[in-house]
């Protein structure tokens, strides 16, 4: 390797003035500094995930939702979300899973209405991080339905069979409103 003028005579300015480079690890992070004194962190970890308890002042931040529900619901839909509630079948979901958000609007947004919706995310509207934990929910959507967990987007169908709902199954094809 081939050292210019230039380079050496900045190594001999660096050496005769006595600055060392150090450096320093704090929290995963390398700091280079001029000068042998310690200095301040130059760059701020991420920040510990949110925690399931409330903060003690309100937030400044808003509880996030997903997408409205844009189908509408048939009168079957109805009475299925009505017999799930009844039973005291649980969805639970995050607010940005769209298979969560795609079984939502098989129910449409009246029906689901009468849906028991767990919020698994804590930045979520109404959210209940600590249930999700309890029932060891690893995957969006889950159903509890009868003591038993299903999981992934299930048709209405289904639902009606894992749920022993007796009623009508004409379950009207959603068609998203404009």
């Amino acid at each position: 390797m081939r050292l210019s003028k230039f380079n050496l005579c900045a190594i001999g300015i660096i050496l005769t003035c006595g600055i060392c480079i150090g450096t320093k690890a704090n929290g995963k992070i390398v700091e280079f500094s001029l000068s042998d004194k310690s200095t301040e962190s130059l760059a701020q970890t991420l920040p510990p995930p949110p925690s399931a308890s409330p903060p003690p002042f309100p937030s400044p931040v808003m509880e996030k939702e997903g997408p409205p529900l844009t189908t509408e619901s048939g009168p079957d839909q109805i009475a299925l979300a009505a017999h799930l509630q009844t039973i005291k079948a649980k969805m639970y979901g995050a607010y940005w899973c769209p298979h969560c958000h795609t079984q939502q609007e098989l129910f449409g947004k009246q029906a689901f209405t009468a849906v028991t919706y767990i919020e698994c995310d804590p930045r979520g509207k109404d959210a209940q991080p600590d249930l999700c934990k309890a029932a060891n929910i690893k995957a969006y959507p889950s159903w509890e339905i009868r003591g038993k967990y299903y999981t992934g987007r299930q048709s209405l169908e289904k639902l009606a069979i894992l749920s022993g709902y007796k009623g009508p199954r004409n379950f009207q094809q959603q068609v998203p409103t404009p």
